[in-house]
C-alpha cells in the first residue's frame, strides 16, 4: 500500500478493501490526481503521523482496517480472483482429515457411559491360632475361643459402558467390627493319649503306690494307695501326675496309673477294693456292707463248711435284712455262721434259729426261740440289733421307728459283744468270719 487517503475521503469500506487487494497483487492504479498528498511518501510500516482531525469514528475504522489488512496478508485464500487464488481456495476447502459426522452421531447415540457410587458390607476373614497344651492328649485339639468374621463398609466408584463394567475404584474402606481370632489348643501329653483320658477324668491305680507331697521321690510321703483305687487327675507333667484321692491331693508316678481303656475290668475291681479297704475290726456295722444281691450269693456260696447249704440258701435273706434295717448284712451272716456252726447246730436245724436267739447258757436249746423259717429268724434278729444294740437312742432306723438303744455300746462288733454275748472273744470270732467273707469278693 503506497498511501493513506485522508480521513475525510468519500471512499467506502469496500473500496478500501479493493484497494488493499490491488496493492497486494500489483494492480495499483496510477495516480489520477495531479497533485500528490503531502503524506503520500509515508510507507506502511513507518506510519508516524495521524491527522489530529481524525475523529473517533475514523480511529475505529482505521483499527478495523489494520486488522483486516493483516488478515488478508496472511491468508492466501480469501478474496482470490485469479486462477491461483481459485486453486488456493480449492485447497483450503478440501479437508485432508474429513470427519464423518454420521459416525460421530451414531457412536454417541449407541454408547452410554455412566458411573455409580456403591457402598457394600464386606466380610473380614478371621485367623486361626494354634497353641500347645501339655494337659491335653497328644494331637487332640480343643477350641478355647471361637472365631468370628469382621465387617467393613466398602465404597467404590463403578464405571459402566452399555451396562458393562469397565472400571472399579475403591474410594474408602471403614471397619465396622474387627474379626475375632479362633484359638485352638493342641495336646502334647503322651501319657493322656495312651490312657485315652483327660485332665479331670477318673483313672485308677494299677498297684500299691506311694503318694508324695511333691513331684519327686524326695518329697514327704502323704499315704499309700491300694491297687485299683479310683483317683482324679488334676494335672500331668514329666512322668508325674497330681491327683486327688478321697480329698487328699498329692503326686504319684504315671507308671502306676491305668484306665478303663487299658484295663476294662478295673471298674469292678475298684468297686470291690473300695469295699475291702473299709473292712477292719473297728468298722461300723450299723451301715450297709456295700455288696450287691449277687455279691451276697457269691460270698455265701460254695463253702465246704456249709455242708447242707443252709447259709447259701439264706444269702438273699441276709441281703434283704441289710436293705430293710440299714445294718451290715455280712455282719449278720457272720453271727449266724458262728452261732450255728454253718447251720449245723440242733437249734438251727430244729428251730430254724441260726443265732441261738433267746438262749441261756444253762438251757441253750429249750430257751432258744423257734422260728417258722430261717428268713423270719434272720429278719427278727436284724431288727433287734438295729433297734437295741447298734444305734443310739432316738436314731431313725426303719418304718418311721427310732432306736431304743437299750444295749448300745457303740456301732462296732466289739460294742455289740458287751451285751449280746457272754463270751468276751465273741467279737473277734465274728469279725474273723466276716473278713473271710469279704475276701470272697
Amino acid at each position: 500500500m503506497n498511501q493513506f487517503n485522508k480521513p475525510n475521503s468519500d471512499k467506502s469500506l469496500s473500496d478500501l478493501f479493493k484497494e488493499v487487494q490491488d496493492i497486494r497483487y500489483g494492480r495499483a492504479e496510477a495516480q489520477t490526481k495531479e497533485q500528490k498528498n503531502p503524506r503520500a511518501d509515508v510507507k506502511f510500516n513507518k506510519i508516524h503521523v495521524i491527522d489530529k482531525k481524525f475523529n473517533m469514528f475514523g480511529a475505529i475504522i482505521g483499527i478495523l482496517f489494520i486488522i483486516m489488512f493483516f488478515t488478508l496478508v496472511n491468508s492466501s485464500y480469501i478474496f482470490a480472483n485469479s486462477e491461483e487464488e481459485k486453486v488456493a481456495i480449492a485447497q483450503y476447502e478440501q479437508n485432508q482429515y474429513p470427519i464423518e459426522i454420521m459416525d460421530v452421531l451414531s457412536n454417541n447415540i449407541s454408547s452410554s457411559t455412566k458411573k455409580e457410587i456403591i457402598t457394600s458390607e464386606e466380610e473380614i476373614p478371621f485367623e486361626t491360632s494354634y497353641v500347645e497344651n501339655s494337659q491335653l492328649p497328644l494331637n487332640e485339639e480343643k477350641v478355647i475361643q471361637e472365631g468370628s468374621v469382621g465387617y467393613f463398609d466398602k465404597t467404590v466408584i463403578k464405571t459402566f459402558e452399555n451396562d458393562e463394567l469397565l472400571a472399579e475404584n475403591v474410594i474408602s474402606e471403614i471397619v465396622k467390627r474387627d474379626p475375632v481370632t479362633k484359638i485352638i489348643e493342641v495336646g502334647t501329653s503322651e501319657f493322656l493319649f495312651d490312657r485315652q483320658a483327660h485332665i479331670g477324668d477318673t483313672l485308677y491305680t494299677s498297684d500299691m503306690v506311694t503318694m508324695y507331697n511333691g513331684a519327686n521321690e524326695e518329697s514327704d510321703i502323704l499315704c499309700m494307695i491300694y491297687p485299683y483305687i479310683d483317683i482324679k487327675i488334676l494335672s500331668e507333667k514329666n512322668g508325674w501326675s497330681c491327683i486327688n484321692v478321697d480329698g487328699i491331693e498329692g503326686y504319684i508316678k504315671n507308671d502306676y496309673i491305668t484306665s478303663v481303656a487299658l484295663y476294662p475290668e478295673v471298674v469292678e475291681l475298684c468297686r470291690k477294693q473300695r469295699i475291702l479297704v473299709k473292712v477292719n475290726s473297728a468298722m461300723d456295722v450299723n451301715k450297709p456292707s456295700g455288696l450287691t444281691r449277687e455279691d451276697f450269693v457269691k460270698v455265701l456260696s460254695n463253702h465246704r463248711e456249709d455242708k447242707e447249704h443252709i447259709i447259701e440258701q439264706c444269702a438273699e435273706f441276709f441281703y434283704e435284712a441289710e436293705q430293710n434295717y440299714n445294718i451290715n448284712g455280712l455282719f449278720l451272716a457272720s453271727i449266724g455262721i458262728h452261732e450255728s456252726n454253718w447251720g449245723m447246730s440242733n437249734i438251727s436245724k430244729q428251730k430254724n434259729n441260726l443265732f441261738g436267739y433267746g438262749s441261756y447258757d444253762s438251757t441253750p436249746f429249750s430257751s432258744s426261740y423257734n422260728f417258722e423259717s430261717y428268713q423270719y429268724g434272720i429278719d427278727l434278729v436284724a431288727k433287734v440289733l438295729a433297734k437295741y444294740y447298734l444305734n443310739e437312742p432316738g436314731t431313725a432306723i426303719f418304718d418311721n421307728e427310732v432306736a431304743v438303744g437299750s444295749y448300745y455300746n457303740g456301732p462296732t462288733i466289739a460294742g455289740v459283744n458287751v451285751r449280746y454275748a457272754s463270751d468276751t472273744n465273741w467279737s473277734n470270732r465274728v469279725y474273723s468270719i466276716m473278713e473271710s467273707l469279704y475276701r470272697e469278693l
